[in-house]
């Protein structure tokens, strides 16, 4: 981000990014679909809104130290979009990061809640060394932004410097990940396009094959070649699952929980379109986009699109499969980096019910392979419970299986998001 930043942004994109925060702060929904369609100061809004989402407990730490009682909600998201400024935001001056925040509560809250948020930022500025040195007190969750039951956990699981660590890596923003379509072109050809028409200082050709780190700040739909389905978004990791699941061309496979298709268009791929590709997915809403994908990545005719429950499927409908992508619902805790709300969201409950489905789509999987045929069951968790202690429960109870090959990542160490795929062979 440019270091004149807070000159190029102005009251009423912090006016918007409150407004976002406040309806997150309501609802619960994290706000990236809010963010999908904004051009105007999108980088600046972005940092915003994924830094406070990012650093909550942090930020509502400071608030506690200076508010008695709760403040309004829409009072506390003004506060937070003008203390993630002061706290995590060195390239916007101080000044302009209390004054613009104070103006737009001004236009959207009134003079007198105005003053409230103008109080606490300027106390915050005014104490910022001492805060800080507080803050270096504080117990990991607050100086991290975790919540301590996700914490324990990954303490018992990993220990404590790692967990520090993967903290640590959580709060920094995410790089965006591409991989180019060979359907349609080649790494080289495509990078040669983008030097052509000046544009290849915004790609870092990544350490996977026909993968590239986009610049911080590009939008993915303004890159060349984005609507002729050049190349998707996706991240090694995702990419390690369909390795796992080798595709050969004429093979009958299942992608069992699809959207938004990135390893679908992969799988579609590496068949060279030969073959047969079901992509099913249980809810609607989600096929337009997966439809869309598909489509724009020139694979669309070929991949058979349903809604429907995997969990219900039988082999009348579409007979046995050679190869199974089993890419089930999780916890996402390998992917907080990308989805910092995953980490307010985790609960024990939660992981209870994941793994209830994740059980009964194994299962299913289970009946509508082949004889020889394989499935692959992938997460973006890091617990063991969707992940290792899941499989190996399983296949107490199926001996007809066979564990193949399995590969996980752990983020600070991979450098990519956190994973666990395994391969399992119907004897």
């Amino acid at each position: 981000m440019a270091k004149n930043l807070s000159n190029q942004q102005s009251s009423p994109t912090r006016a918007q990014a409150a407004a976002i925060i406040e309806r997150w702060l309501v609802t619960g929904d994290f706000p990236n679909l809010m963010l999908e369609n904004v051009r105007e100061h999108r980088a600046f809004l972005m940092e915003l809104v994924y830094g406070i989402v990012r650093w909550k407990r942090l930020l509502d730490w400071v608030v506690a130290r200076y508010v008695r009682r709760s403040p309004l909600t829409s009072q506390q998201a003004f506060l937070l979009v003008g203390l993630y400024q002061l706290l995590k935001m060195t390239e916007v001056a101080p000044f302009a990061a209390v004054h613009e925040t104070v103006e737009a509560a001004k236009a959207a809250l009134g003079a007198r809640q105005a003053d409230f948020v103008n109080a606490i930022l300027r106390r915050t500025l005014r104490e910022k060394d001492a805060l800080l040195a507080e803050l270096d007190r504080q117990p990991l969750g607050i100086r991290q932004s975790h919540p301590d039951e996700l914490l324990e956990r990954w303490i018992r699981h990993f220990g404590l410097s790692p967990t520090e660590v993967l903290c640590a890596w959580n709060n920094q923003r995410a790089d965006v990940i591409i991989r180019v379509n060979q359907l349609k072109t080649t790494p080289e050809a495509y990078l040669k396009t983008l030097t052509v028409l000046g544009v290849g200082d915004q790609v870092c050709p990544h350490a996977f094959p026909a993968c590239f780190t986009l610049a911080h700040g590009m939008r993915v739909t303004d890159l060349p070649g984005y609507g002729e389905g050049h190349f998707m978004v996706i991240d090694p990791a995702a990419i390690q699952a369909v390795d796992l699941l080798d595709p050969q061309p004429g093979d009958h496979i299942l992608d069992a929980c699809a959207a938004p298709g990135g390893k679908t268009a992969l799988i579609a791929e590496r068949l060279r379109l030969k073959g047969q590709l079901v992509a099913m997915d249980l809810r609607a809403d989600r096929l337009p986009r997966l439809r869309a994908n598909l489509e724009r990545l020139g694979c669309a005719a070929f991949v058979k699109v349903v809604q429907g429950d995997a969990k219900r499927l039988r082999p009348e409908s579409f007979g046995r499969f050679d190869r199974i992508l089993l890419d089930v619902p999780c916890s996402n805790t390998g992917v907080v980096r990308r989805k910092p709300d995953v980490r307010w969201r985790f609960s024990k409950a939660g992981l209870t019910r994941l793994g209830v489905a994740q059980r009964e789509l194994l299962e299913r999987a289970a009946g509508l392979v082949k004889r020889g045929g394989s499935i692959v069951y992938s997460t973006c968790s890091l617990e063991p419970e969707e992940n290792n202690l899941l499989i190996s429960a399983w296949l107490k109870t199926h001996p007809e299986f066979r564990l193949q090959s399995s590969r996980q990542s752990f983020p600070p160490t991979s450098g990519q998001d956190g994973a666990y795929a395994v391969l399992l062979t119907a004897k």
